[in-house]
């Protein structure tokens, strides 16, 4: 059995077709694993958790994504691996990656890239969740976040002469702009804006209160207005966090249209929605198109 599997890799989050998770776990050793996600892999177990990491914009530097990436394997796998084990139980799973990565590192990167997730000699057992995978990676092929967005939305936006868009992520805001549907990079910039730089703020203002840290999963459900988060949090704690969420935006935006996009001279501008905060934090969506 062959599959063909996309993941970003995230500095926060690690998104399939199907599936969002943290990009962060503890390593347990040889220890039993408490927690919905566990994956035992070469004598070790790691368990999921939302405590990230230091951000690593070079995801190639040490095994972290790699364990990731087995984590998303084993989530996008389950029924397959069940049905292969009842009929072939021998035979590993074929997986070729589709992997993104930001536009302004692709060129120098990308070959780094698919060596590092593609070029993995051999069988990969694995165990996620008591469910045992056998897989075989047949190679990795790297695209440009932004470019890949904008190419979903060809019919579209295919008309469209000036495009702009803004990629959202957890710690970085990553910017690009189209000319007829070719990316102009001299307009392709990051900063860091991210979504974890407003929970670390709100944290920081809690802390200088007198307050504790309030968890990523929290600050998502008062932001996005979850009742079920809403109800727990008294109405001065969600009215702070509310705040520092729209001023957060407000500068972010602004950072935008310094360095790259103003909205009142460019006709549609495309936000991602990479976590439901930062969709919850911008009103992301894509622009309607300008009358002509």
């Amino acid at each position: 059995m062959k599959k063909i599997i996309s993941i970003d890799h995230g500095n926060r989050l690690i998104k399939t077709e199907h599936m969002v998770f943290p990009a962060a776990f503890v390593e347990s050793g040889h220890l039993p694993a408490i927690g919905s996600d566990v994956l035992k892999y070469q004598g070790k177990v790691y368990t999921l958790n939302d405590k990230n990491f230091p951000v690593q914009m070079d995801k190639t530097g040490n095994e972290n994504y790699f364990i990731l990436t087995l984590f998303a394997l084993g989530k996008e796998l389950v029924d397959e691996a069940k049905i292969i084990r009842k009929l072939t139980p021998h035979d590993p799973i074929r997986v070729e990656l589709l992997i993104g990565m930001p536009i302004q590192d692709y060129e120098a990167s990308r070959k780094k890239y698919e060596q590092y997730f593609g070029n993995r000699q051999g069988l990969i057992p694995f165990e996620l969740n008591g469910q045992a995978y056998s897989v075989r990676l047949t190679g990795a092929h790297a695209f440009p976040q932004a470019y890949a967005v904008a190419v979903t939305g060809f019919g579209q936006l295919r008309d469209t002469r000036i495009l702009n868009i803004v990629d959202i992520g957890g710690f970085t805001v990553d910017c690009l702009q189209m000319d007829k549907f070719m990316p102009n990079l001299s307009l392709c910039t990051s900063f860091y804006s991210g979504v974890n730089n407003l929970f670390q703020l709100i944290n920081e203002q809690s802390r200088s209160t007198g307050g504790r840290d309030i968890s990523s999963s929290i600050l998502e459900g008062i932001i996005g207005k979850d009742l079920g988060v809403l109800t727990d949090y008294s109405e001065q704690r969600i009215k702070t966090v509310t705040s520092a969420a729209i001023a957060h935006t407000e500068n972010m935006l602004a950072e935008i249209a310094q360095r790259v996009l103003s909205a009142a001279t460019v006709p549609r501008v495309i936000i991602t929605k990479i976590f439901m905060s930062s969709s919850a934090v911008t009103g992301a969506k894509i622009s309607p198109k300008p009358p002509a």
